[in-house]
């Protein structure tokens, strides 16, 4: 696997480097995404929405490919991890208890326990250091993830501040617009009065101005009135040129404010489009945040999926196991019966091999029938009526023990009825239950459906006043701007109007103006009032918008739900199919075993007759042989009545008539046996085949080896008879007859028991397919499972890019990022609770551990202290042995200086020893006496008196002689100081004198 993705560096290295390589590869693949992510953001301005998705999702795929290559790279090396077998521990403390032969075997054997346990110390040390390291590196892992959980609720939060404060800033922002805009539109309105103002006194002065030209003809003659209207119509002109001068500058006014309105509306728009372009960003980013959350969450599915495939291949793995330890045992119990079969063709043959011999001998009887006599039919009646009686009270006993282990087989298969009965009595209540919980969640469903179906349409209803409104605030605006031309245009007047006086037309203009005020005043009103109900339907949206995504988060996780519950009910169903189909089988099963119950207890009553009928038939034939010794004998003895023959002649032939009648009975009786035989044969093999249905193969082994025992009885009979078959002389062609049917017999279940091997083989074999078809149809749904999944998962990727669209479209989605940021919380709450407890169970897991090796570190300690105390024992026994020698040889040697001074004479004494001598041996004996305290004696104060009062030059040949005693003493191999031999004590070592008596 790391050949093949380009990561040969790491195959040859420990598998926690690889961990920690492939940790840091993800590490780095994430600061990737992220820095493409600020990138695809940067450019986001000039690029189209749909390309900058699609690009994402591409990078997006590739990125998740990688880290899902990542993953399963680490999945292996962890299971290669787990698989590498630790090195299993010894238990050193059984060698301390074994017997100390010799300190060289317990040298070499402490060398060689000191290098296990250094071996087994570096493994385990190695072991705990992968396993430290693995913690560490998923501790790594988690911290990582809430790195990046916190580094998301932190820019969540950054972002739902900047949102809150740009847009307190941009309300304060229009609010201010607003205040300035109704300024402005005041300040219009009075300019447009006082311009009406203006517009209407030109018009009067003008209307004078032809009415005094008209007049002027008339008024010619009149000089007075002349001069009135000119200096009149000069100070009316100048009063024009006045308001002329005004309207000029009042329009220069006008359209610096209407200037001033366009910068201002500019202003708005640019503002507005960076709001929007702001918006979009964040949107990018939430949806980015969005992807980031689900991928985490098809993360952490994915971890909970392998572990539970873990699990089942675990399970998987012990069944098969399992079922391969079975297979062996089963293998191994036909390889006996293989073995018994084979002992048992070999009886039969060295059996058929004493049939022959037996049929030589039956030749040789059936040539002494003829010299049987009357007496047979008589001994043959009275055998008959033995045998029944006989027979009666067998036949008995063995229904009662074949009724019996019927009535045990009946009692067992209802068990088990009775047991798969319950099972499915429970599974048919779960499913029950399955069903009502099904039927619950689609009416909720169904509810949810139309909650969603009402809010959709109150959307749309609220879209359509949305829309009238717009269109009437439009039409209001039309009005406005009608209004406001007309204010702005001149109103014309015709010639033939009346002139009108001045405060006339001024009340008028007055009223004009206050109209206008007053409609202005209205449509202001209405305008704000229609911007309110905007705003309030602006809000109305936005909580439906919110509500209708809430409601599509419930609707996919119900449609999740449904999913499962839908699984685990076809599931349940299958199981609950199964079961019945099991049930059916097992019913129709125990019904046929039942009829061959009934069956075979008829056959076992028609067998149980007939072997009635033989056990008759044997005794007659025992009760033959011995009246055929007795005719023998009165034939020995009558033989010399030859009168006789003739009659005995007579009776010979009527018993040759009988007993061709018994060999004709006995032939129907055979053949009816046979019948029955095969009708048996028959019903065995359907008893071993409802057996193998059930799948018992032990009951089938266990039938044979009944087979086997009763083809072992039955030679045992049939070698019993063969003994009796000696001296049998009048029914040993019936007899012999009724061995070659049953030796044929053997032969034909010898048969039929290959044939039933054969057949158990080819079953096996038949399983054996069936299971490799099982399990590839098995690999195949999974493989079209894992497709289907991947269809899902596009389709779903689809359905979530188009739904991000529609997201897109609508403006508040930060009540979405809340709510999925609290159920990332949840899930990282969970996520760091298993982990918890995942460590925790580690925890106690190292906690055992180092209490299992302080216990085996204080075992090792208890047993060295133990061995110091035996090896210090050891010494002090060798010093006791070694001081008790000393003893031993100190004692020898006096003794033997006793009994050379009480050879010697005083003067001699006196003589050989010296005084320096004396005082030295004085020395040792008071030393001696002072460590070993030896109970004094009168005969030694007397020679040591007198060896202190004479003294001779002879002194150093008596003390090489001395030691040359002692060491002459022998070694004594004492085992321990209680072990001392007393005769050694009572009867020291007389050594040879080394000084002669002259």
């Amino acid at each position: 696997m790391l050949d093949q993705e380009g990561l040969n560096e790491i195959a040859h290295s420990s598998p926690s480097e690889q961990i920690a390589y492939l940790l840091v590869e993800r590490a780095t693949l994430l600061e990737k995404l992220e820095l493409l992510e600020q990138k695809m953001d940067s450019r986001s301005e000039h690029m189209s929405d749909q390309n900058r998705q699609d690009e994402l999702e591409q990078i997006h795929r590739t990125l998740e490919e990688e880290l899902y290559q990542q993953r399963e790279t680490m999945r292996r090396t962890k299971e290669t991890m787990n698989k590498e077998p630790l090195s299993s521990v010894q238990k050193p403390w059984k060698k301390l208890f074994g017997t100390r032969k010799s300190a060289d075997r317990v040298s070499a054997e402490s060398l060689t326990f000191d290098e296990e346990l250094d071996k087994e110390r570096k493994l385990r040390a190695s072991a705990e250091r992968d396993l430290t390291e693995a913690s560490q590196r998923l501790k790594m892992a988690h911290d990582e993830i809430r790195k990046l959980t916190d580094d998301l609720l932190i820019k969540k939060k950054e972002l739902n501040e900047l949102d809150s404060l740009e847009l307190q800033k941009a309300k304060e922002h229009n609010l201010r617009l607003d205040q300035e805009i109704l300024a402005l539109r005041q300040r219009v309105r009075s300019l447009d009065s006082e311009r009406k103002k203006h517009m209407e006194q030109c018009e009067k002065s003008n209307s004078d101005s032809t009415s005094s030209t008209t007049a002027s003809p008339n008024l010619q003659d009149n000089p007075e009135l002349h001069k009135k209207c000119k200096l009149e119509v000069e100070e009316k002109e100048y009063e024009n040129k006045l308001l002329q001068h005004k309207l000029q500058k009042l329009q220069n006014e006008y359209d610096d404010i209407v200037e001033r309105n366009e910068e201002l509306e500019s202003i708005l728009g640019e503002s507005q489009n960076r709001t929007k372009e702001q918006v979009d960003y964040l949107e990018c980013e939430i949806a980015g945040l969005q992807r980031t959350i689900m991928n985490m969450e098809t993360e952490l599915t994915e971890m909970a999926e392998q572990r539970d495939i873990r699990e089942e291949m675990l399970a998987s793995a012990q069944k098969e196991s399992a079922d391969t330890k079975k297979m062996a045992d089963l293998q191994q119990e036909l390889e006996a019966l293989k073995t018994r079969l084979k002992e048992v063709s070999k009886d039969l043959k060295s059996k058929e091999q004493e049939n022959h011999n037996l049929r030589v001998k039956n030749e040789q009887l059936e040539r002494e029938k003829h010299l049987q006599d009357n007496k047979v039919s008589e001994i043959q009646a009275q055998c008959k009526k033995l045998q029944m009686q006989i027979s009666e009270q067998k036949s008995s006993g063995d229904v009662k023990q074949t009724y019996q282990q019927l009535q045990d087989k009946i009692k067992t298969l209802e068990r088990e009825r009775e047991t798969t009965s319950s099972a499915l009595f429970e599974h048919k209540k779960k499913c029950e239950i399955l069903q009502r919980q099904f039927q619950e969640e689609m009416e909720e469903i169904r509810s949810l459906r139309e909650e969603n179906l009402q809010l959709r349409q109150e959307v749309t209803t609220a879209r359509q006043e949305l829309q009238a409104r717009r269109e009437e605030n439009a039409r209001l605006k039309q009005e406005v701007s009608r209004l406001q031309d007309q204010v702005s245009k001149p109103p014309t007047v015709g010639n033939g109007v009346e002139a009108l006086t001045g405060d006339s037309l001024i009340q008028q203009q007055y009223e004009e103006i206050r109209q206008l005020r007053q409609d202005l005043h209205r449509v202001q009103n209405l305008c704000s009032s229609a911007e309110k109900e905007l705003r309030y339907e602006r809000d109305k949206n936005l909580d439906i918008k919110k509500q209708h995504i809430l409601l599509q988060k419930e609707n996919t996780k119900l449609t999740a739900e449904l999913n499962q519950v839908k699984q685990k009910l076809a599931s349940m169903t299958a199981t609950c199919t199964g079961l019945e189909v099991d049930l059916e089988q097992r019913q129709h099963v125990m019904k046929e075993m039942e009829l061959e119950l009934l069956k075979r207890s008829q056959t076992a009553k028609a067998l149980s007759c007939w072997q009635e009928k033989l056990e008759h038939e044997k005794y007659r034939a025992m009760e033959a042989e011995k009246m055929v010794l007795e005719l023998e004998h009165q034939l020995r003895a009558a033989q010399h009545q030859v009168l006789l023959l003739e009659t005995q002649n007579a009776e010979r032939r009527q018993l040759e008539d009988e007993l061709k009648k018994t060999r004709e009975n006995e032939a129907k009786l055979k053949v009816q046996l046979q019948d029955k035989q095969l009708k048996r044969k028959i019903f065995d093999q359907n008893f071993e085949e409802l057996q193998l249905e059930i799948k018992a193969l032990h009951d089938k082994e266990i039938s044979l080896t009944q087979n086997n025992c009763a083809l072992q009885l039955k030679l045992n009979q049939l070698q019993s008879i063969r003994q009796h078959m000696d001296d049998e002389k009048i029914s040993t062609a019936a007899e012999r007859t009724h061995l070659e049917n049953t030796n044929q017999r053997l032969l034909e279940e010898l048969s039929q028991v290959q044939e039933q091997k054969e057949q158990l083989h080819k079953e096996y074999d038949k399983l054996s397919k069936h299971l490799d078809e099982y399990i590839r149809k098995y690999n195949e749904r999974q493989l079209r499972y894992k497709a289907k999944l991947s269809q899902a998962k596009e389709v779903h990727l689809s359905e979530v890019n188009h739904r991000d669209l529609r997201i897109k479209q609508l403006e508040m989605e930060l009540a979405f990022s809340r709510s999925q940021a609290e159920k990332e919380q949840q899930w990282i709450s969970r996520i760091t609770a298993d982990s918890e407890h995942l460590h925790e169970e580690k925890r106690h897991l190292l906690q055992k551990i180092t209490e299992y090796e302080a216990s085996d570190r204080n075992h090792k300690w208890k047993m060295l202290s133990v061995q110091n105390r035996a090896d210090i024992l050891d010494g002090e026994n060798r010093q006791l042995q070694e001081s008790l020698l000393q003893l031993y040889n100190q004692v020898a040697s006096l003794e033997r200086v006793l009994k050379k001074l009480q050879a010697l004479n005083l003067t001699d004494i006196t003589k050989v020893l010296s005084p320096e001598f004396l005082l030295r041996t004085d020395a040792i004996l008071h030393h001696s006496s002072s460590e070993n305290e030896p109970a004094s004696s009168p005969v030694m104060s007397k020679v040591i008196a007198t060896a202190k009062l004479e003294q001779s030059p002879e002194i150093p040949v008596n003390l090489s002689l001395l030691n040359s005693d002692t060491l002459e003493v022998g070694y004594l191999n004492v085992a321990s100081p209680a072990a001392v031999p007393l005769t050694s004590i009572d009867k020291p070592v007389s050594p040879e004198p080394c000084i002669d008596n002259t």
